[in-house]
């Protein structure tokens, strides 16, 4: 009786062990995924840019306050299972900002990677500018469309 004790015990020590390095590995994980998007927006600019853009220069401290409290919110919401039951207007509209983060995000991108230049340049398309730009919104909204309301049932 002892020995199958004993065995137990030898089990639920290992499991509590296990459960420990997997909480320890999943933490490191999480830092370091955090790391990476906090210095992919930092080497991006988005927040001085966007401010600049916009000439809300005085507001650039609100802004990387909303980045992080929004992450961190949303990081405790996911990982406690919460669920918020909004109306159809309310999801429409947060689809939407989401929709303008990625876009301002891939945009971003683009700008600091020099693509639309280079293309317009390599193509002699500088009097179709407008279009190029438009053809590339234009694509982003119908693959979109196409995923959410298609492939993504």
């Amino acid at each position: 009786m002892r020995k199958i004790l004993r065995k137990v015990n030898d089990r639920l020590e290992m499991m509590a062990m296990l459960k420990f390095v997997a909480a320890f590995v999943g933490l490191a994980e999480g830092i370091v995924v955090g790391s990476a998007v906090v210095a992919f927006i930092t080497l991006l600019d988005i927040v001085p840019r966007l401010a600049q853009l916009t000439d809300t220069e005085n507001w650039i401290r609100f802004y990387e306050i909303v980045i992080i409290s929004s992450g961190t919110i949303i990081s405790f919401a996911w990982f406690s299972n919460t669920s918020l039951n909004f109306g159809k207007t309310i999801l429409v509209v947060i689809g939407l900002l989401m929709g303008v983060f990625v876009g301002l995000l891939a945009s971003a991108l683009t700008e600091v990677t020099n693509v639309i230049p280079v293309i317009v340049n390599r193509f002699r398309l500088h009097d179709y500018i407008g279009y190029v730009l438009g053809a590339l919104v234009t694509g982003k909204v119908i693959g979109s469309l196409i995923y959410w309301l298609c492939i993504n049932k």
